[in-house]
């Protein structure tokens, strides 16, 4: 894809080199500079200090659990590749927050995606979740998991959406109870979305 030169810069500055190794490690990291498509709509890794700017997107997207900002700047600083923020025409539109599984590298998880209302119907979640499987640094993803509340239709329609224009099945399992969260919080309960399998688009 065009939009995705690699480079070869450093992820982390912190562990440059490789946390006491006097080798420097080499770890290649998605583009942080989009490419825009004909329809303006570019999808980029975030940068090194655009957690903040995550946390806004949550924030101002709504509908979703507003994590604290550390937690999007720590996401932002060390799952650079598995993080994605979508422009249009350079303006911040959305984003989607995600990690590999560390026992199950093979799984992508998708913590939280969110598209400002004023960029919707545009379909930017779904060309957020392709740039993520097809960058070199996911490949061997073949599952993508995520947890849905029952009253969020738009995120269920989302991800069964995106299984079938991948051709994968959506198997929706029990993920975390209402009784699973803290006494008082009041969540809802979270069904675990599985996609799979995910296979390379050629």
């Amino acid at each position: 894809m065009p939009d995705q030169a690699l480079t070869t810069e450093p992820s982390d500055p912190a562990t440059r080199n490789g946390g006491g190794s006097l080798t420097p490690i080499e770890v290649k990291v998605a583009a942080t500079e989009a490419v825009l498509d004909v329809d303006g709509v570019g999808i980029r890794a975030p940068s090194l200090g655009e957690g903040a700017l995550m946390w806004e997107l949550a924030r101002d997207a709504g509908g979703l659990d507003l994590n604290s900002p550390y937690a999007y700047m720590m996401a932002g600083r060390h799952f650079q590749s598995t993080c994605a923020i979508a422009e249009v025409y350079g303006k911040p539109a959305g984003f989607v927050m995600a990690h590999r599984i560390p026992s199950r590298p093979d799984v992508l998880f998708i913590w939280q995606v969110a598209v400002l209302p004023d960029f919707r119907g545009l379909g930017i979640a779904k060309r957020m979740f392709d740039h993520l499987l097809e960058r070199e640094e996911n490949a061997g993803v073949r599952t993508m998991e995520a947890t849905v509340t029952s009253s969020n239709k738009a995120s269920a329609a989302l991800f069964a959406a995106f299984a079938k224009s991948r051709n994968a099945e959506l198997d929706v399992r029990t993920g975390f109870t209402a009784a699973d969260f803290p006494d008082g919080h009041g969540h809802e309960a979270e069904d675990l979305y599985v996609i799979a399998p995910i296979a390379d688009i050629t």
